[in-house]
């Protein structure tokens, strides 16, 4: 078997964003792919038959394959779906593996520009819509909400010949493994977060509270408790115009408050960030949040940002004023809440070591970080 029956990751983007992708043959079992899946910003079609079914017993399944369009294969980890493709096209269809199947699709990113003044990137997770943000003023850096996959974060730092200064998280994550703490120590500077979230951390911190101001070359950052998604949530406002808001405001949703248990509570605490925190902010605030849902919130820039002046006219948390509907609407748009993310929580705070393999396990799966986002 050669390369004639494998897509590269970075070739198969390229198709799919010119919208040149339109069959998918997912290989992976059932739950597996109604977990996650790959999208893209046009509709395609995709057919799952699990590799059990399928290898061996193809022919029973040619019939809802289609000829005049190009299969595209994907499994796991790429080997099934390579040799898959190989029979395909022994069989007269036309047909590719995507190399390195979903294991390969989860560690793929990819970094825009926002802003030339201060210089903005964010850096998105294409497979779970994580977003970090990179801030560079005068040869200073500061990454917010660092992913654990940190070469694109360290190559923007270096086509500035920047110096790293901060490291903040905005909150404690429970989707995605934090590589804030790692960053921090590796660039030699301190890592923020806010001490309710970072309660019982196996590893030394600084206490990230709201109020709280820091330089960074000719720009300034103003630290905002915005508790609701997690209660030690906390925005950065940047030169008065740009909010970074981690999870708590997305752009189709809103930060869920039940990951930690205690929704009534965190519940509350969201309508105050909403209704009173932000109120204080013009609609021309530009939000860079920290999460998507969907591929499709990203701008032609490749951007995950809108105005906060969008979110009050578009999200519907922001119209209901009343406390009491205000949670019994936050109660009726709730996901699963996966029992993984407590572990990765505990990750999070550094009291349980996993290895590399453990945590592409928990990290599986789109993030479900925020309300149902069509009732929102």
């Amino acid at each position: 078997m050669g390369d004639a029956f494998e897509i590269s990751l970075a070739d198969f983007k390229l198709r799919l964003d010119r919208n040149e992708i339109e069959f998918i043959l997912d290989l992976r079992l059932e739950d597996e792919f109604q977990s996650w899946r790959i999208e893209g910003n046009n509709d395609f079609e995709i057919l799952n038959i699990p590799q059990l079914d399928f290898v061996g017993e193809e022919e029973k399944y040619l019939d809802r394959l289609p000829k005049d369009k190009v299969i595209y294969l994907v499994c796991a980890h790429g080997d099934a779906s390579k040799y898959s493709a190989e029979v395909l096209c022994g069989l007269g269809f036309k047909a590719k593996g995507l190399t390195g199947g979903m294991d390969g699709w989860s560690f793929l990113y990819e970094t825009s520009q926002a802003s030339d003044m201060p210089v903005i990137y964010q850096t998105y997770r294409v497979a779970k819509g994580c977003v970090s943000g990179v801030i560079i003023s005068d040869g200073e850096a500061v990454v917010i909400d660092a992913v654990r996959h940190l070469d694109q974060i360290k190559a923007v730092v270096d086509k500035h010949n920047a110096k790293i200064k901060y490291v903040f998280d905005t909150h404690l994550q429970a989707d995605h493994i934090s590589g804030g703490l790692e960053l921090a120590r590796f660039a030699g500077c301190d890592y923020f977060i806010n001490p309710v979230d970072a309660v019982g951390a196996n590893y030394e911190f600084r206490e990230l509270e709201g109020g709280a101001e820091f330089e960074l070359g000719q720009s300034r950052i103003a630290a905002i408790h915005s508790p609701g998604h997690t209660p030690g949530s906390t925005s950065f406002l940047i030169n008065d115009k740009f909010l970074f808001v981690g999870d708590t405001i997305m752009r189709t949703t809103v930060g869920r408050p039940d990951l930690g248990g205690m929704v009534e509570a965190w519940a509350e605490l969201l309508f105050h960030t909403i209704h009173q925190t932000f109120s204080k902010y013009s609609d021309e605030t530009i939000i860079l949040p920290s999460h998507a849902a969907s591929v499709r919130e990203r701008d032609e820039n490749g951007l995950v940002c809108f105005s906060l002046g969008k979110a009050r006219k578009e999200l519907k948390l922001f119209s209901i004023t009343d406390p009491g509907e205000f949670l019994e609407y936050v109660k009726s748009t709730l996901h699963e809440n996966p029992d993984r993310y407590q572990d990765i929580r505990k990750v999070n705070l550094g009291l349980l070591q996993v290895e590399e393999e453990k945590k592409r396990e928990l990290e599986i799966g789109k993030n479900l970080c925020g309300m149902a986002s069509h009732q929102c």
